[in-house]
């Protein structure tokens, strides 16, 4: 069964204040793929996703959880990440977060990687899913979609061993402060803690939604899938060995987020995580500094027991780019 997510007001209440509309969660990720029949066959078979609508285009795939969708694929020349779509709490704060980006300079001519952002007119939504939204691209150059009032899925049934949701993507950036305010003022993110080589942002309860990393080129670092539980993690690294892809790093406990994690080069070398036990915070969070954040010495996460990430993954987080290319939404 499929519904409509519920809108809700503007403003909420933020410790006796209004707080601006922002965007509230991180809904999907929509990759451009050489071999879609290859990937299709990953994300479902391998990765534990499911097929929700697919015609003689993109695939889009659906995790355990009420979204829509979680993953689309769409057949391209490269491996690239085509756009990622964001989702607010309603209509009225669609309109004026799209109002907030245009008084921050955001134009419906910007080109892709020129720091001016694309932005479209608020309309529906014309692809699975649907909604009302608009697209804007980022001070890099990558697509955005926000949207309200989307399709999600009644029949919530948590798996013991398939993800839930999309939990983060972390991004590369060679401007990391302009891209940090992008997301915060302009999409109205909230710092949550700085490390001394990235930043965590987040837009709920979850510790971070996007995390930012500064590096020569504006590529994805990876993108996270909440998994429900530590054994969970454990039997989704078992199906990835079964089809050949072994860890790239891990399994290990995150300091900021304080979350399991498990890294893969998966399909097409894209850098997948599978993450568990994220942690919840609430608005009276301190902001962590790198004086919070000291690494320990030999020491690349909480537990100190797993090896660095592996060459190969390493170079996974460093090659798959944004597309530069557009993609409509809405329609």
């Amino acid at each position: 069964m499929i519904g409509r997510a519920r809108s809700s007001s503007r403003c909420c209440r933020l410790g006796g204040r209004e707080r601006p509309a922002a965007v509230c969660g991180l809904r999907s990720l929509h990759i451009g793929v050489v071999d879609l029949d290859r990937a299709l066959d990953f994300f479902t078979r391998v990765w534990g996703l499911a097929t929700v609508a697919k015609g003689n285009g993109p695939a889009y795939l659906r995790a355990s959880g009420p979204d829509h969708h979680v993953v689309a694929l769409h057949n391209r020349p490269e491996t690239e990440i085509l756009r990622i779509d964001l989702r607010a709490p309603g209509s009225a704060d669609i309109d004026a977060i799209h109002a907030r980006l245009a008084g921050r300079g955001a134009t419906g001519s910007g080109a892709a990687g020129s720091g001016a952002a694309a932005l479209t007119s608020p309309a529906t939504v014309g692809e699975p899913g649907g909604g009302y939204g608009f697209s804007v691209r980022d001070p890099d150059g990558r697509l955005l979609l926000v949207v309200a009032g989307d399709e999600t899925h009644a029949d919530v049934v948590e798996t013991i061993d398939k993800p839930r949701k999309l939990s983060h993507v972390v991004l590369n950036t060679p401007d990391p402060a302009t891209i940090e305010a992008f997301y915060v003022e302009g999409l109205g993110f909230r710092l949550v803690d700085r490390t001394n080589r990235m930043s965590f942002i987040n837009c709920n309860a979850d510790h971070h939604s996007i995390a930012i990393v500064p590096a020569k080129n504006n590529t994805l670092n990876h993108v996270a899938f909440e998994m429900p539980s530590f054994d969970a993690v454990m039997r989704g690294i078992g199906r990835l060995r079964d089809a050949d892809f072994n860890i790239g790093w891990g399994v290990g406990r995150h300091g900021p987020g304080n979350n399991i994690f498990a890294y893969f080069a998966g399909i097409e070398r894209l850098p997948l995580e599978y993450t568990a036990e994220v942690q919840q915070i609430q608005e009276s969070y301190r902001v962590g500094s790198p004086q919070d954040w000291k690494p320990v010495p030999g020491r690349m996460d909480q537990w100190g027991a797993t090896p660095p990430p592996s060459p190969d993954m390493i170079e996974a987080e460093h090659s798959i780019g944004f597309s530069s290319a557009s993609l409509r939404a809405p329609a």
